[in-house]
């Protein structure tokens, strides 16, 4: 990448930024997709005829992750952030029907077809960039270019694959885990928080002794989808049965890695992957550099590293938004 176009690209966000993150643009337009269990919401920007762009949060996340990112990105394009079932202002799962990685494609593939998109893009941080990564590797024809925040890929994460000789003993865990974490959530109530500052003290909390900080800035504006108030104070919108998805070693989904290495062959389209310099890491590395050379392998494949945490695109979205805006220049022409 040529360093100086890089610079006076950054220049040029961060006169954007400025000069616009008061305006409706950042406000967005929010959006409703009737489902059999309720309602996926979300919010859309962009123009409303552009090339369409599916963008997907991270765990316990919602749309607002995109708040500072999505608005700066070329008019030419529509995004939609969905809120995933069970986050933010979406329908929780119904009881008795539980949060898994399968699930999460089909809940996409919805999506799609509620719009009718033949060919799309994907841009996903975190989670959403492990399911954006796997719904490419399902629908590689249907996907146009493929961006991933912080998140390497199913092939560089324990969490989703296991030798062969345990996966039956972790599925077992799984599902007993599982149940268990579902009776829990019935007898116990959700935390309420007397004030709105206490809520946002929660969550720079969480975070900090999480994935990495976050700025009060960004912390206000995903509570924004993520808070309710609700009689003696606030409580979290997410639903309490996520949870046991943070404990990954009981995903009911393990395979093998050779197979999850084969599927991140299939990854023909432009991709580009930004990973946070202080962000997780969630495999070896050299796990990470042979997946990354698997990557390699599709000639418009794009590795970058910007300076920050986890949540480096929503609270430094400057640092992110030149790289994006180059690839995408790369991609239309």
């Amino acid at each position: 990448m040529n360093l100086s176009i890089l610079l006076r690209n950054r220049s040029h966000c961060l006169k954007n930024l400025r000069r616009s993150c008061s305006s409706d643009i950042v406000k967005g337009r929010e959006f409703v997709i009737p489902v059999p269990w309720g309602v996926i919401r979300g919010k859309e920007w962009g123009h409303p005829e552009g090339l369409p762009w599916l963008a997907i949060h991270g765990w316990l996340d919602n749309a607002g992750t995109f708040n500072t990112l999505l608005p700066h990105i070329g008019s030419e394009h529509r995004f939609l952030a969905v809120d995933v079932p069970g986050h933010g202002l979406s329908s929780h799962l119904p009881k008795g029907i539980t949060y898994n990685e399968q699930n999460q494609v089909v809940w996409m593939e919805r999506v799609v077809r509620h719009f009718g998109w033949d060919k799309f893009s994907l841009i996903g941080h975190s989670m959403g960039g492990q399911l954006a990564t796997n719904y490419t590797t399902y629908f590689p024809e249907r996907v146009k270019s493929l961006i991933s925040l912080d998140m390497m890929g199913p092939a560089a994460n324990t969490d989703f694959y296991s030798e062969q000789s345990k996966v039956f003993k972790e599925i077992r865990e799984g599902v007993s885990h599982i149940l268990d974490h579902e009776k829990l959530a019935e007898e116990k109530p959700p935390k309420i928080y007397s004030t709105h500052e206490a809520a946002v003290e929660r969550m720079l909390a969480a975070a900090a002794t999480g994935w990495g900080p976050v700025t009060r800035e960004a912390a206000e504006i995903m509570l924004t989808r993520g808070l309710k108030e609700v009689d003696g104070g606030f409580t979290f919108s997410r639903d309490i049965r996520l949870m046991p998805l943070d404990r990954r070693n009981y995903s009911l989904n393990k395979t093998s890695r050779e197979f999850l290495l084969e599927l991140a062959a299939n990854i023909a389209c432009p991709h580009l992957l930004i990973k946070a310099d202080k962000g997780p890491w969630y495999d070896t590395k050299e796990r990470n550099e042979e997946l990354l050379n698997i990557y390699k392998t599709n000639d418009r494949f794009e590795y970058h590293t910007v300076e920050g945490s986890h949540h480096v695109h929503l609270s430094h979205s400057e640092r992110v938004l030149p790289i994006i805006n180059l690839f995408l220049d790369k991609c239309t022409n």
